[in-house]
């Protein structure tokens, strides 16, 4: 057995081929909403769209929002289904309604509709329902939550999830809605005005949803709308690549580079040492290591305007990354001094390895004890562990969506792309062998993602469509406001909250939001009081 001398040399000898590296783009591995590429759990990471942007507690506000059921179609095709109807649940708030105001749906998305309450008590529906007099709604997506229409998530129960039956959903919910206290009013569309929000996946179907039903829907806000669909999505790092502070990506890539040249090494013996290195010796697979090492990008998509819903996790992350000394005895405990002379005037200085090395150690590898599980908690080569469907196992849900339709599989740039936040090993079999373990030979290789494109890509417009994007969101590239596309045409609604992350105009906080944040909600409500002042009101 090599000492950790013996590796810290061939180590520094790997690091010698590594040239210094100015940032040139990103590559992907997270999800849509929460961006979480590790293991714990590899089922939380619906590769989209999953950031939950609420106060943990939701005790308060569901006393105060009590869900309601809707009888809803299990699918609106022709069928030889004996019974054709599920519960679907909502939520509703009528303390700003006034005779003739509008109706404001909030599509629940790829979670339960519990994480929305807060939006319906203080954000975007508060927000437009008290400016219009309105009433605001939250309607739960199909097969999230508490509103299945069967009793597991086995691949025959999962037929019926796709975005264009939860479309039909959100048009059949308005076209036949009769909410408790006001049966005495037809709150239908197109009696009624219908004004549609969405964040995320749920904004790219707010903008599906004028594109299919403008006629039911009078308007649209499409809040970080995925309108593309894209099997290989290694764009989802660019943003951060271009954004986050240099300090901590122009390490970062470099010692991701050095990382990745130890690995294909082939040296076992080497390899295994820089596991244990940095506390993860016994995750087996090298895919699954390095898919480790970059879980703290995920928490970029986290961050938020309010501090009560962000976090400051890539905040920390980055600081541990920054070339200054460490308060601590860590290298003298771990590294000898040899190494640390010879590491010394390449690619990135042994401050920032060290600062990576302690970050995953002490706030990654931690959260798997005893150690000796991490390939339980950290691994994704058990396919067997993919394989329960049960409805506690509500990962599936969202991944079933990923694998059929929307793909946004996240990995390592294309080999022309120089630089890459995250391994070479990351890429597209890897990200999404997760549907092959899960849903086998039952659904295509890939996702058919013109499913999702024939809806109008990126040229999807309507009247009464608004985009509110963020230009610090990881997926920023697959929203109309695309650096790759052309700029949205002036005189069009649209917003881009500069140095914005992902549907940050989704929540709210009164006189305590900052001027950018106040700016849109006011835009959104002049957007919304325009279109109702054009509503033909039947007589």
């Amino acid at each position: 057995m090599a000492s950790m001398g013996t590796f810290l040399i061939l180590l520094s000898l790997s690091l010698r081929a590594v040239q210094p590296l100015t940032p040139l783009s990103p590559s992907p591995v997270f999800s849509l909403g929460r961006a979480h590429h590790r293991h714990q759990d590899h089922h939380e990471r619906p590769l989209i769209f999953q950031t939950d942007l609420h106060n943990p507690s939701h005790n308060q506000l569901n006393n105060n929002y009590p869900a309601y059921n809707f009888t809803q179609l299990i699918t609106h095709r022709p069928t030889s289904l004996v019974n054709n109807t599920f519960n679907q649940r909502f939520w509703f708030d009528a303390s700003h309604y006034e005779t003739g105001g509008p109706v404001i749906l909030l599509d629940g998305g790829e979670t339960t509709g519990e994480d929305r309450l807060p939006f319906l008590d203080h954000g975007i529906l508060a927000i437009i329902a008290k400016a219009t007099n309105g009433i605001g709604i939250i309607l739960e997506h199909r097969y999230y939550g508490r509103s299945f229409p069967f009793q597991d998530l086995s691949v025959d129960s999962l037929q019926y999830l796709n975005t264009r039956e939860s479309l039909d959903d959100s048009a059949y919910f308005a076209k036949n809605l009769c909410l408790p206290a006001f049966e005495h009013l037809n709150l239908t569309a197109p009696h009624t005005p219908w004004i549609y929000y969405g964040g995320s996946y749920a904004g790219a179907k707010a903008a599906f949803m004028m594109k299919l039903y403008p006629d039911l829907i009078w308007g649209s806000l499409a809040s970080s709308a995925v309108v593309h669909a894209q099997v290989d999505f290694w764009q989802y790092y660019e943003p951060i690549r271009l954004h986050a502070p240099q300090h901590c990506i122009k390490p970062l890539i470099a010692i991701t580079k050095a990382i990745d040249h130890v690995l294909m090494s082939g040296n076992r013996e080497t390899v295994g040492m820089l596991k244990e290195l940095f506390g993860l010796a016994n995750v087996t697979d090298d895919r699954d290591f390095v898919n480790t090492l970059a879980s703290p990008l995920g928490s970029w998509q986290e961050q938020n305007w309010d501090p009560e819903v962000g976090g400051h996790k890539f905040e920390r992350f980055c600081e541990a990354l920054r070339d200054r000394p460490k308060n601590s005895s860590f290298e003298e405990d771990v590294l000898p001094v040899s190494f640390l002379t010879a590491l010394g005037g390449h690619a990135f200085s042994l401050n920032s390895f060290l600062g990576y090395v302690a970050y995953i150690r002490s706030t990654v590898a931690t959260d798997c004890l005893p150690l000796k599980a991490q390939d339980e908690c950290f691994g994704t080569s058990d396919s067997e562990r993919h394989r329960a469907v049960g409805l506690d196992q509500s990962w599936r849900s969202w991944m079933w969506q990923v694998c059929t339709e929307w793909g946004f599989f996240q990995g390592a740039p294309p080999i022309e792309v120089e630089e890459s936040l995250v391994s070479r090993l990351i890429d597209l079999d890897y990200s999404s062998r997760v549907c092959r373990f899960a849903f086998g030979s039952a659904i295509p290789r890939w996702p058919n993602v013109s499913m999702i494109n024939q809806y109008g890509d990126f040229d999807l417009t309507a009247t009464r469509l608004a985009y509110i994007d963020g230009s610090y969101d990881p997926w920023l590239y697959a929203t109309p406001h695309s650096p790759t596309r052309k700029q949205i045409g002036k005189g069009k609604e649209h917003w881009l909250i500069k140095g914005g992350v992902h549907h940050w105009d989704e929540n709210g906080a009164g006189d305590a939001e900052p001027s950018n944040i106040r700016m849109v909600h006011e835009a959104e409500v002049r957007w919304v009081k325009n279109w109702l002042e054009a509503f033909p009101y039947s007589s």
